[in-house]
């Protein structure tokens, strides 16, 4: 849920974004948030399907990245976002065990089935990857509703958990019983060749893509039913949004074959649709600070109550951001090591697994997790023994938007070296220009408006 943490900070920046032109609006709440969330998406999702950071653990570093820029932004509008890049971060990261690979060639009319290829229609192709990405944004998004529709009752989180559980084993069994909705060429009896990896890997990817979209399905039910307009608000938007999303990045893949030397079209395909979603996390954005003005007055009081349910302490709160912050440089660091030792030359990187520890990556990694460790035990202690309100709301502001920088300048230099000496790289350093531009004019700006405020 997002509060208010400044009254006098939130008022500025209440009165100039409600009574500044219509363009100034436009820029400062829209154009420039979406060119900072698009690019530094873009160059975090990209990064999410390279070597090192596969599945759950890549998805980390877009989803938390994003999480900490929504709370930076709401920060200096006198909002407390704190829980969001948690919620955000692991939502999002359990679409990353979510697999598409096989749709690339359905859309171009390829079908494989052991060694040769037949024909399938590209339709088929274009409606599975909608499907993948609301399945890769809807967690994401469910949970980003949870986390700004507040504290809830036991029993409506009852209802949430249950209730799209079973809709999704219904969409299981309905996978099993008519197999041949879900399946293409079905009707052929291929299939029953059970050792063919192609068509293993259809059925397996196709289930788990319908069984993720049921579960969404559900949870907007919920949502609908418990009249929680975070969630269904959240959820329609990024879930159902990232569908046509992921899709519409998905067009970059019909230049396969086309200066496959100078251009990686898979890679394209991840910036694309990591800027996608970075748009529609902004609107989201913008959506849940227009409910904050909603729910208080113009010098940030509430306007009601929170029906009867306790706060959220201050100190749960600066948990949940440093574990943030710990989970993504964590992986971050896990996955570059990987990279790194193969530059070294001291294994080939393109042979050792995600999850696999020669010595030489434990000696390059751990020392880095140890150090990252200890800082945050540091400050996990010093959050626990703190009792004054006010240091609790401070935790972690010292230089912010140096942090930030440095973050995002990090983010693209991993990137550039998980796929290094590809040329594509230079289009990481593109968006990190556009994502600096964007950051800079937006602290340009909220100075402006603080600086009353400073003398």
């Amino acid at each position: 849920m997002l509060d208010v943490i400044d009254n006098e900070k939130y008022r500025r920046h209440r009165e100039a974004r409600t009574s500044g032109s219509s363009f100034e609006t436009l820029q400062h709440e829209i154009l420039l948030p979406v060119l900072l969330f698009g690019s530094i998406g873009a160059i975090t999702w990209a990064i999410r399907g390279s070597n090192g950071w596969g599945g759950i653990d890549g998805t980390i570093l877009p989803g938390m990245t994003w999480g900490l820029l929504w709370y930076y932004l709401c920060y200096r509008k006198g909002i407390d976002a704190r829980e969001i890049p948690l919620w955000l971060g692991l939502g999002i990261a359990i679409g990353g065990e979510l697999g598409y690979g096989q749709y690339v060639s359905w859309i171009r009319g390829l079908f494989n089935v052991g060694d040769e290829i037949i024909d399938v229609a590209p339709w088929i192709g274009w409606v599975w990857f909608v499907l993948a990405g609301i399945g890769w944004g809807a967690t994401g998004a469910i949970a980003l509703g949870w986390a700004l529709g507040g504290k809830a009752s036991p029993e409506r989180w009852l209802f949430r958990l249950v209730v799209p559980a079973g809709i999704a084993y219904l969409g299981l069994l309905t996978v099993r019983e008519s197999p041949a909705w879900f399946f293409p060429n079905y009707g052929l009896g291929i299939y029953a060749v059970e050792a063919d990896e192609h068509l293993g890997r259809t059925v397996y990817t196709n289930t788990q893509n319908f069984t993720v979209v049921a579960w969404w399905l559900g949870a907007l039910l919920v949502a609908l039913f418990q009249k929680d307009r975070a969630t269904l608000t959240v959820g329609l938007l990024v879930g159902g949004g990232f569908g046509a999303g992921f899709a519409l990045g998905a067009l970059w893949c019909l230049g396969y074959g086309y200066a496959p030397t100078y251009i990686d079209w898979w890679k394209m395909w991840e910036l694309n649709a990591g800027f996608n979603l970075g748009l529609l996390y902004v609107i989201a954005l913008n959506w849940s600070i227009r409910q904050v003005d909603n729910n208080h007055d113009a010098d940030g009081r509430p306007l009601a109550d929170i029906g009867g349910l306790p706060e959220i302490p201050d100190r749960r709160r600066n948990l949940s951001l440093l574990l943030s912050v710990y989970l993504l440089l964590f992986i971050t660091f896990r996955g570059v090591s990987l990279t790194v030792g193969g530059l070294l030359g001291f294994y080939d990187a393109n042979t050792v697994e995600q999850y696999s520890w020669p010595p030489a990556r434990e000696a390059l990694f751990l020392p880095a997790a140890a150090l990252l460790t200890g800082i945050t035990i540091l400050n996990v202690w010093r959050i626990v023994r703190s009792s004054a309100p006010a240091e609790h709301r401070r935790f972690g502001t010292v230089r912010l938007p140096e942090r930030l920088t440095d973050l995002m300048a990090g983010m693209t230099v991993v990137g550039a070296i998980s796929i290094w000496p590809a040329k594509i790289s230079v289009l990481y350093a593109l968006f990190l220009c556009v994502a600096l531009f964007a950051f800079n004019r937006l602290n340009r700006h909220y100075d402006g408006i603080d600086a009353p405020s400073a003398g």
